[in-house]
């Protein structure tokens, strides 16, 4: 297993670990749809999130087919996210708010605390 697959494993265990807590909090303020809502909307992020290693793995290939691949998988990464949150939301099937707060503190701590350690070990492995 690469650095790069580690550290987003690692990191996604992480996520859920600390959504945890907020979603307790939810349950016990808001009721269960809400907790429901904010746990579909944070697993939805850390799919993206392992989505990205693996974009990350195609788009570092020599191979330009890989690299090609990798590209289609950028764009299918957020279709994914819009089809798996815009659905729900449109449909009204839960609080959306909690769905997207859910999503947004996994979207907020991928670019903000992983995304720089994920380069960093892709920097690493290229030396």
């Amino acid at each position: 297993m690469s650095g790069l697959w580690r550290v987003a494993g690692r990191n996604a265990v992480w996520i859920i670990v600390l959504s945890v807590p907020a979603g307790i909090v939810l349950f016990l303020v808001y009721g269960e749809a809400h907790a429901e809502s904010y746990g579909y909307g944070v697993g939805v992020g850390v799919l993206s999130f392992i989505s990205m290693a693996l974009t990350v793995t195609l788009l570092t290939d020599r191979s330009r087919f890989w690299r090609v691949v990798g590209a289609v998988s950028f764009i299918m990464r957020y279709g994914f996210v819009a089809g798996a949150l815009g659905v729900p939301a449109y449909l009204g099937l839960w609080p959306v708010v909690a769905m997207l707060g859910g999503f947004a503190w996994v979207y907020v701590a991928e670019n903000v605390v992983l995304l720089p350690r994920m380069m960093r070990v892709i920097g690493e492995t290229r030396v």
